[in-house]
């Protein structure tokens, strides 16, 4: 039976003890786009934060060691769930492993939902309208999106995302180590609106 906790994280983890140190982030040279999300967000100490595409959950580990008290990563490749619970594990991390078609069934609220998403394949607007029902009043929303060099140009960030979002600040990061394949990232943070 999958039971929900107060705070909506699964509560069917085993209690797991705290680790006596930092979590390992030595794959964070391997996560280029976590690590430039990772300079845009606001602290989170005392947070609760939700990692979507969390991958092999670095920025995951990066939130506990910064002090976030509940950090919950999704992603629907359960290869690379099952190699983020290997690496690490801590009272404060939980993942799941999730099609973005059924983020829906999150429940909140985080104070910081931190993504990266790829404008060929995900309905950034769709799932952004999702993501803002769980963030709490005034809660951040960090997005890194790849789009192609042409289309960056045509995009109107305002139809990007939920018009229940305020984009507070936008970068535009083309560094071929971020983006090897010619792409660009767009880093935009928000802000739920109250």
């Amino acid at each position: 039976m999958n039971l929900k906790g107060r705070d909506g994280l699964d509560t069917n983890y085993p209690k797991m003890r705290e680790p006596k140190g930092p979590l390992p982030t030595s794959t964070g040279s391997l996560q280029p786009s976590w690590q430039a999300l990772a300079k845009k967000v606001p602290k989170l100490a005392g947070q609760r934060v939700l990692a979507i595409h969390a991958g092999d959950g670095w920025f995951c580990r990066y939130a506990v060691n910064h002090g976030a008290i509940a950090v919950l990563g999704v992603d629907s490749n359960a290869g690379a769930i099952s190699a983020a619970r290997a690496v690490a594990s801590s009272d404060r991390l939980r993942y799941r492993i999730m099609p973005d078609e059924r983020l829906g069934m999150l429940t909140g609220p985080y104070d910081v939902i931190v993504g990266t998403f790829d404008l060929q394949r995900d309905d950034l607007h769709a799932m952004t309208q999702q993501l803002a029902d769980l963030l709490r009043p005034g809660g951040h929303l960090i997005a890194a999106v790849a789009t192609q060099p042409e289309s960056a140009t045509t995009i109107e960030i305002k139809d990007l995302f939920s018009a229940r979002l305020t984009i507070e600040q936008l970068f535009q990061v083309s560094a071929a180590k971020l983006v090897p394949s010619a792409g660009v990232h767009l880093i935009l943070c928000s802000r739920v609106r109250g």
